[in-house]
């Protein structure tokens, strides 16, 4: 990953940056994880002033910018509080095996019958749309880059092709955007290898939704704001998962990284002399991490990677022997990476759910449940606790999420700093 920007022109070091990538109901991991870090690195006077987030990272980057104003300790007072107050009620419209129903009508009719347009997701996501609207807070968040507090915040969305793309050549995959607003313009304008555009305004809480729009299970979200931008969009986490490259191409020095995937891989499992063949939920959760999971990892492993190879470059007294396409060269960024241990968050969601829809719980959770009985049915092993862990709306599990953020935080700040 090039390791460049227009700071290394002016000599600017001390811009630290927060990169919150994509997990869905595993955003409150990301919101514990900021409760333990900012208020510390604030204290060593690192106060991050560069926001930016794909998906569920995207709420946490908007909530916290619009609260940064506030201080640390009160801002992570702000953004806990809005997470352990959320719940399937707040995502998605009760009543879940009507909407289902519905959802299964429109597919039939097309499946079978050859008309309507089609089924555009599995749930109604018109609860999300009006919580966006309560709980974030874009005006303040405007009002934090114009006065300064924020130098930049920024969401990943991935913008759906349109039919006359389908002849375009390499459009017909779309593409990601980053909806940036800056308190000063800067050069940075995007990535042309990744196909990333950026897009200059003020945030909305539609470029929230459409950031978090999680394909099948969320419908597509249309944007027309600004106008040159209009069109349908889903999921930042389907292309750009974890936005590292526009954080180094505007000015970061240092990066925190918290992704509620694992971002370290273990060693080769043994032999598997099972017979059991794995479900469709085990499939399901490898095509999900290698979206999510392995990207994310694979652009963490590349920073550190340039890192190295500049820092010999430097040793060997050619600082400029590495060079971007515009001349300028690269440079080391520190990073501190924040992620639970592999399959931490699968556990946990299994043993809420079990907890949760125990019982007469299957009344009291009886949405909750559904969506893990819908799961269920496509397998009972791995895959299932980790699809769950992406899908399961509950506060219970948020509460939970939060302190496996803050531990794993508190272990990312007693290593440190790496470059």
């Amino acid at each position: 990953m090039a390791t460049r920007s227009r700071s290394s022109d002016n000599g600017d070091t001390g811009t630290v940056a927060v990169v919150l990538s994509g997990a869905a109901a595993r955003g409150a991991f990301q919101a514990g994880a900021l409760a333990e870090l900012i208020p510390a690195l604030e204290r060593d006077g690192l106060t991050p002033t560069i926001w930016l987030g794909t998906s569920a990272g995207s709420i946490n980057a908007v909530l916290w910018g619009s609260v940064a104003h506030l201080g640390a300790e009160k801002a992570a007072e702000e953004v806990i509080g809005v997470w352990r107050q959320m719940s399937d009620e707040h995502v998605y419209r009760r009543l879940l095996s009507f909407s289902s129903a519905l959802t299964g009508l429109q597919y039939a009719a097309g499946a079978f019958l050859g008309i309507g347009p089609g089924a555009s997701s599995l749930l109604d996501t018109g609860p999300l749309r009006r919580t966006a609207a309560d709980e974030l807070q874009t005006q303040q968040l405007a009002a934090n880059v114009a006065g300064g507090v924020l130098a930049a915040v920024g969401v990943i969305a991935t913008r759906m092709p349109a039919e006359s793309d389908s002849t375009v050549a390499g459009e017909a995959s779309g593409r990601s955007v980053l909806f940036l607003d800056e308190h000063v313009a800067s050069d940075y304008g995007g990535f042309r290898d990744r196909a990333l555009d950026v897009v200059r305004g003020p945030l909305t809480p539609g470029h929230v939704l459409a950031s978090s729009a999680i394909p099948v299970a969320f419908p597509p979200v249309r944007i027309t704001e600004p106008e040159h931008a209009t069109g349908w969009y889903l999921d930042g986490g389907v292309r750009l998962n974890t936005p590292l490259h526009p954080a180094v191409g505007l000015g970061a020095s240092k990066v925190v990284l918290v992704s509620a995937t694992a971002t370290t891989y273990g060693p080769p499992p043994p032999p598997d002399f099972t017979n059991q063949s794995p479900d469709i939920a085990d499939a399901a959760a490898q095509v999900l991490h290698a979206a999510l999971a392995d990207r994310t990892t694979e652009d963490l492993h590349s920073l550190r990677r340039t890192n190295r190879l500049v820092a010999k470059a430097c040793k060997a007294g050619r600082p400029d022997l590495l060079t971007g396409s515009q001349g300028r060269p690269y440079r080391q960024i520190d990073v501190m990476a924040v992620s639970p241990p592999p399959g931490e968050m699968g556990r946990c969601a299994a043993e809420v759910f079990e907890r949760r829809t125990n019982g007469l719980g299957r009344l009291t959770a009886m949405d909750n449940w559904l969506v893990g009985q819908a799961i269920r049915g496509a397998g009972d092993a791995l895959g299932r606790r980790e699809l769950l862990s992406y899908l399961f709306f509950d506060e219970g599990y948020f509460a939970a999420g939060i302190e496996l953020g803050r531990r794993a935080a508190a272990a990312a700040l007693s290593r440190g700093w790496e470059n």
